[in-house]
């Protein structure tokens, strides 16, 4: 009884409402095709007449009576607002209407009919009203893929259509995959709704639903129930398989504003009550910003049948531009227990924190300019740990620039003969449009006349942590920082100087004050070549650069972490040692007198913009330590050992057409050998279609992931992710799926492995249907699907 009851619940919310818009696509990613199947009209479409209040009229005979017009062989009626053509046409001198049979085809501004008989007439407001039998009709003015179907008599008004005896599908014309059966189908155009008596819905020419009377949206979103979202999955240590089924029901409360509620049923634990309600506050102002809008989201399960504790989530979220400069950002997100989502959401079961915070932010970009105001907190969820929170921070940083960058009446004497030297090499090597492109971007990057740059950074942070053992406080920082470039073509030489300020006040322990100076010296060797490469034409960028930073030695030990991580405990990379700092945040300013060589060679394309990458890149690069000891991230530990130089640093990457191939490698020199690595291969024709393998090894885990979707034909694609610890065997996660999608339903299953460590494996199974224009989905396997395979758009279209 049960699986019958689960059949009827899928089966009747599909039949509710087209609630969010869903267009489904039998070619997912390709550009509309108005010659495609699923886009065909029941006969060619009719340009109107240009002649207003007029009738433009062909046949092959005439006849001219008192009262009417007959016009019999291949008739044409044409004026600015209706196609009439039929083997026989009678048009009324007295009201104007008309009565065509044979082969009858009419359109007007959004209606295509084809019958054996149809009239036409007008009503007192001067408004169309054409009626038909045994016609064929289809909605061509709500855009491609129109409602279509059969009926025994329309009558189509400006304002409503009515149908009887009818049917009624989204599918193309004449592919009616699945259609309603109706006694009566009225469709009111000016409320956006239609309404069916006796109302019969066949999937395949088999009957699954019959309603007395059935509701839905033309067009649009509108309230109404969502597809249902049903699931197995197996709770720790138990034998049997549970099973879960989630029941959307979408409130279209306003064009800015919207509802979701939802119920959902897990066999093991019991009943889970959700809602999430949404709604825009205005437009927003800066492209960086988020949508300005705000949201809180609830669920809650009154009794756990396993635990017998109430588990529930909130969820909220504000974004808001209060000007083109200052944004507001607030997030607060909170679960009953640490295992709500292990045990009761089945997601995100690898975050470990649940972040909330309130921000005030200010940036003007014109004046270099920035600001904020901060306070965060974080809730431990699964198998994290507690970690320092920001009670409260303020930050400032403003950059001022000095004898900025304007040309003297002098530069077109000094630049003049390197101008022309670039341009002929140019114009040589690639043409005279492509010389053009590549002497802009060569004169950009190799040409900058000097300027002072002075930044001042400040910043104080009040934090906490749940354990009251833990050092807590505020630090407060002050960072100034001064370079200039010499006025040399070639090398760039920049000197530069900062001086760095912290403050420690602290609630367990003494205050401490820490003064930390610093300069150095950046030597730049870049040179720029027109060439090409794989095809393309590029500029040839290469940067040989020698770096001195000089950072005086200081003992921290005594300080706390609060917010400081190793950037060397993964992999270390090229941007690791050429930024000159070890340490993230605050609580540790590493010591240098060091020496940083670094060669960077890159290939990008005349034509590139911002957001592509380069055809090839490489890059590697060395550090070489004047002092034995370095500042450590260890507590209570002042310095440790290290070697007089770095590892090596190196990468090489690829970008051709859809292939990118990314390779990192950290070579010690003593062993000469490859001691961490990590390799990547991504191939993407479009979110059905890729296919990204990665291999990565930090010296003492390996882990292979792999992630990718093939579609089988223009309707059926595979998708599947699993991430791997080769170096133990264990499977930390994996997922495979199967979509059916085409221009009127869709499909998807999808099957789970979880490793949840000593507990075992946690399996589950998810599926989706969307018929178009009867149901939308929104459901979490979305989220869970687009988690596990990063790339994957897991939206049925």
């Amino acid at each position: 009884m049960k699986k019958y009851l689960i059949f009827l619940v899928l089966i009747l919310s599909h039949f509710s409402i087209y609630a969010e818009g869903v267009k489904l696509s039998c070619i997912p990613n390709e550009p509309a095709c108005i010659n495609c199947a699923e886009h065909q009209t029941l006969f060619p479409l009719e340009k109107f007449s240009s002649n207003t209040g007029s009738l433009d009229i062909e046949a092959d005979n005439s006849e001219i009576l008192s009262d009417k017009y007959l016009l019999n062989g291949n008739v044409e009626v044409n004026s600015d607002k209706l196609f009439l053509a039929a083997d026989d046409v009678q048009v009324s001198t007295v009201n104007k209407s008309l009565l065509a049979t044979g082969d009858v085809r009419f359109q007007d501004e959004s209606y295509l009919i084809t019958g054996d008989l149809l009239t036409a007439t007008r009503d007192e407001n001067d408004n169309l009203i054409a009626t038909a039998t045994n016609a064929n009709y289809q909605d061509f003015g709500a855009g491609l893929g129109g409602a279509n179907g059969y009926t025994e008599y329309i009558s189509k008004a400006s304002t409503s259509v009515l149908l009887t005896n009818s049917t009624y599908s989204l599918c193309p014309v004449n592919e009616n995959d699945w259609l309603i059966e109706a006694d009566q189908i009225n469709l009111n155009l000016t409320k956006n709704r239609g309404i069916a008596d006796n109302a019969l819905i066949k999937f395949y020419g088999i009957p699954i639903f019959y309603m007395p009377k059935y509701s839905w949206v033309l067009s649009g979103r509108g309230s109404g129930f969502l597809t249902p979202n049903y699931s197995s999955y197996s709770e720790p240590e138990a034998v049997d398989y549970s099973s879960s089924l989630r029941v959307p029901f979408y409130f279209n409360l306003a064009p800015d504003r919207d509802l979701l509620v939802a119920l959902t049923t897990m066999s093991s634990r019991g009943l889970i009550y959700e809602g999430k309600y949404r709604q825009l506050i205005a437009p927003k102002i800066s492209p960086d910003h988020e949508d300005s809008m705000w949201s809180i989201e609830a669920k809650y399960l009154p009794e756990d049948k396993i635990t017998n504790l109430k588990r529930w989530l909130v969820n909220f979220s504000d974004e808001i531009d209060i000007s083109n400069e200052m944004h507001f950002s607030a997030k607060y997100s909170r679960v009953s227990d640490s295992k709500y989502f292990e045990e009761i959401a089945r997601t995100n079961i690898d975050a470990k924190t649940l972040k909330s915070h309130i921000k005030l932010s200010y940036d003007d970009e014109e004046n270099n300019l920035s600001a904020a105001l901060l306070t965060e907190d974080e809730q431990v969820i699964n198998a994290g740990v507690p970690v320092y929170t920001r009670a409260l921070e303020a930050s400032l940083s403003k950059t001022f620039i000095i004898d900025t960058n304007q040309k003297e009446k002098n530069d077109a004497e000094i630049d003049a003969e390197i101008e022309r030297q670039l341009y002929e090499q140019a114009k040589g090597t690639s043409g005279e449009i492509a010389a053009e492109k590549i002497y802009n971007k060569v004169k950009i990057e190799s040409w900058e006349y000097p300027s002072t740059s002075l930044s001042v950074n400040l910043s104080s942070t009040k934090f906490n942590h749940d354990d009251v053992t833990k050092e807590s406080g505020v630090r407060t920082n002050g960072n100034f920082e001064i370079s200039r470039p010499f006025a040399v073509k070639f090398p760039k030489i920049t000197p530069k100087a900062n001086v760095n300020i912290t403050n420690y006040s602290l609630k367990n322990s003494n205050n401490i004050n820490r003064t930390i100076l610093g300069s150095g010296l950046d030597v730049d060797f870049t040179i720029n070549i027109p060439t090409s490469i794989f095809g393309y034409q590029a500029n040839h960028r290469i940067t040989p650069l020698i770096s001195y930073n000089y950072r005086a030695k200081k003992v921290q030990g005594n300080i706390p972490i609060f917010d400081t991580e190793d950037k060397y405990t993964d992999i270390i990379t090229f941007a690791d040692l050429t930024s000159g700092e070890r340490y993230t945040g605050l609580d540790r300013i590493t010591n240098a007198n060091d020496i940083t060589l670094s060669l960077e060679s890159s290939y990008s394309a005349i034509d590139a913009i911002d957001d592509d990458k380069d055809l090839l890149n490489m890059r590697i690069a060395q550090s070489f330590f004047t002092d034995d000891e370095v500042v450590s991230d260890t507590a209570r530990t002042n310095y440790e050992t290290r070697k007089s130089y770095s590892d090596i640093a190196a990468s090489i990457d690829f970008a051709l057409g859809k292939y990118v191939i990314s390779s990192s490698a950290q070579f010690n020199p003593d062993t000469s050998k490859l001691v961490k690595k990590e390799n990547s291969l991504t191939y993407t024709s479009n979110s059905r279609k890729f296919i990204t393998l990665s291999v990565s090894d930090d010296g003492i885990k390996e882990t292979d992931k792999f992630y990718g979707a093939y579609p089988l034909t223009d309707s059926i694609h595979l998708f599947g992710g699993r991430d791997k610890t080769t170096s133990t065997g264990i499977t930390n996660s994996e997922t495979t799926g199967i979509a059916y999608e085409s221009c009127c339903w869709a499909f998807r299953v999808a099957h789970f492995k979880t490793n949840h460590g000593d507990v075992g494996y946690d399996y589950s199974t998810g599926f989706e249907l969307v018929l178009t224009g009867l149901g939308s989905t929104s459901s979490p396997l979305k989220r869970k699907i687009e988690g596990n395979i990063p790339g994957y758009t897991a939206k049925l279209r």
